[in-house]
């Protein structure tokens, strides 16, 4: 019985085309400067397509007259114009968000609020070697603020990602 499951697992083998999937995990260095944490991972679908999934909480604040606390998660397909994870590339994104209230310095406050958006980005993936790159995007967007009912907010995004491909 050993040697005919050896026997199917060989030929199944043998026969399978695999096409290796690159994968890259992704951190923004970016957020660090807001106290935030970044991880993402990007996946290639095709030649010239990747997926890239990423997502941001507020962990420590380094600023002690700004309160900020919430998260966002990012759903976004890319087109490299050479191949995937090198040089430029435009891509299209999702967003949802969840922002607590923040107190500002200037005394303004914003209140707690759930947002959904959809935005463009335009990028460079800079390979630094067979392993690591760099990733910088920007993009913007509009979303639409769900709890407080007041309409659009315009969606910044900037990275500078430091990625690591396996």
């Amino acid at each position: 019985m050993k040697k005919l499951a050896l026997l199917v697992l060989s030929l199944v083998a043998a026969v399978t085309v695999s096409n290796a999937q690159v994968c890259a995990l992704k951190s923004n260095a970016l957020t660090i400067a807001v106290g935030s944490v970044n991880l993402g991972a990007e996946f290639s679908v095709a030649p010239q397509w990747t997926v890239d999934v990423s997502g941001t909480a507020v962990i420590a604040n380094p600023w002690k007259n700004l309160k900020v606390n919430g998260w966002d998660a990012v759903l976004e397909g890319r087109y490299y114009f050479c191949r995937a994870f090198n040089g430029h590339h435009v891509g299209g994104f999702v967003q949802a968000a969840r922002y607590g209230e923040t107190d500002f310095p200037n005394g303004d406050k914003s209140i707690n609020d759930k947002v959904l958006g959809l935005g463009v980005s335009y990028g460079y993936y800079l390979k630094l070697n067979t392993f690591w790159g760099l990733d910088l995007n920007a993009g913007a967007g509009v979303g639409y603020e769900l709890e407080n009912n007041n309409g659009l907010r315009f969606l910044p995004r900037l990275q500078a990602s430091f990625s690591y491909k396996f």
